[in-house]
């Protein structure tokens, strides 16, 4: 059985309110994944919601720990945090869920960087997130990924 790491979160807002960068449809997505026998692993740090029907949650573990989480799995998916940087340093790729920032300035080509439409990405790209709101129809659904999911290595 092929393992998934996912990501589902970026970190809590100062403010408050939730974060433009979390994906809505994570129940949906790991459904499917399920539906074609991946064994998912959420990974995340105390206080975070469990997506529903995970095979594993793995919470504040060092970035060593990530690391080889990342070498012996199949591949992650994530919403643009820290993951994908990480992932990047050791050579792993994957899919990585874009909607208000821009994947060709925080992305990496050697994932599947998914961006439902540029009209959802806020006008200041380095500005902070506590300026940013959340669109939930800005994310891309979860057919889109599954739809691709068994060409990733």
């Amino acid at each position: 059985m092929k393992k998934i790491i996912i990501s589902p979160y970026s970190r809590k807002l100062r403010n408050g309110k939730k974060n433009p960068k979390d994906y809505p449809y994570w129940n949906e997505l790991v459904l499917g994944l399920k539906n074609k026998d991946f064994f998912v692993i959420q990974i995340g740090t105390t206080g975070e919601d469990a997506i529903q029907g995970m095979d594993e949650i793995l919470l504040d573990k060092s970035y060593k720990e990530i690391e080889e989480l990342l070498k012996d799995c199949y591949t992650f998916i994530s919403v643009d945090n820290f993951l994908p940087h990480l992932a990047h340093a050791i050579k792993k790729s994957g899919i990585v869920i874009f909607a208000r920032s821009n994947p060709k300035i925080f992305g990496y080509g050697e994932n599947a960087n998914f961006l439902k439409d540029t009209k959802y990405l806020r006008n200041d790209q380095f500005g902070t997130w506590e300026e940013c709101d959340y669109i939930e129809e800005s994310f891309i659904s979860p057919n889109c990924i599954l739809g691709i999911i068994d060409s990733i290595k």
